[in-house]
């Protein structure tokens, strides 16, 4: 179920995803509570919960610092919520089959802080919504590996209701099952600690993630090419050929589509 709340429009107001940067405008401090300062430009947030046109929103930490803005004020649903923090997951208009790919790493710690200002209603669809969009692509889970995801969503774990320790625990064998670090491991074991014979709480959930990290879906040691820069294997230079001292490379090729509807279409090259 979500919240409806009818919406404040006032001329001028657009789209958090959707903003352009105007030139010559002054500069902006986001602070990790969702406040928000503005120098030489007015007010980030007009009265009623309106993004104000002509100040700037730069990068996405400012975009979900607005977001929790309006969350604080209470100028904005359940429903608003969700399909404006996918959307600026995936850089664009969100959908499950053409645009799930995750398009800037630092929105993930956003998303965890942003959520910590909704309704458990709110947290449980983002949630839900973003484990599937782990389910669907490699490239997901290499990005949310990158960041921390399961340290940030371990520390979390003391401090959710039944519910939403659920979605995370089942995000979390997810993420393990892909990859985990010695330091994450270290503390998911911590959290099944005991005190005084009382287990912290959700530690028995937390057992789960420990059964799905052996269950792998491909190898155990693989290249991840993402197509940014530098996203390559350098080998030395051959003078001649054959090159007598060398070595050997036997590998598979795995191609993870950005979108379910060009799958077959599309024509992949390997350069070599």
């Amino acid at each position: 179920m979500t919240s409806e709340r009818p919406a404040v429009k006032m001329p001028g107001a657009v789209s958090l995803s959707d903003r352009e940067i105007p030139p010559g405008h002054g500069q902006q401090v986001c602070s990790g509570t969702g406040k928000i300062m503005v120098s030489g430009s007015g007010s980030m947030v007009l009265p009623g919960g309106i993004i104000n046109p002509q100040v700037p929103i730069r990068n996405i930490k400012m975009k979900f610092a607005v977001l929790i803005g309006l969350i604080q004020v209470g100028e904005v649903s359940n429903r608003d919520i969700v399909e404006t923090v996918l959307n600026l997951l995936v850089g664009g208009e969100f959908d499950l089959e053409q645009n799930f790919i995750i398009a800037a790493a630092e929105s993930l710690g956003c998303i965890v802080e942003l959520l910590e200002h909704c309704d458990v209603t709110c947290q449980a669809e983002v949630w839900s919504m973003f484990t599937a969009i782990l389910r669907k692509s490699v490239r997901n889970l290499q990005t949310s590996t990158e960041v921390g995801l399961i340290e940030q969503l371990l520390l979390k774990m003391s401090s959710v209701d039944d519910m939403i320790a659920d979605l995370l625990v089942d995000m979390l064998g997810v993420l393990a099952s892909y990859s985990i670090t010695v330091k994450e491991l270290k503390l998911l074991f911590s959290m099944l600690r005991g005190d005084r014979e009382l287990w912290p709480r959700h530690a028995v959930k937390l057992l789960s993630v420990l059964n799905q990290m052996p269950q792998r879906h491909g190898p155990d040691t693989f290249f991840n090419f993402p197509g940014r820069s530098a996203a390559a294997i350098a080998l030395p230079p051959i003078a001649k050929w054959p090159y007598q001292n060398g070595f050997t490379l036997n590998t598979w090729f795995r191609m993870d589509p950005l979108n379910n509807i060009n799958v077959d279409k599309d024509k992949p090259y390997l350069y070599w």
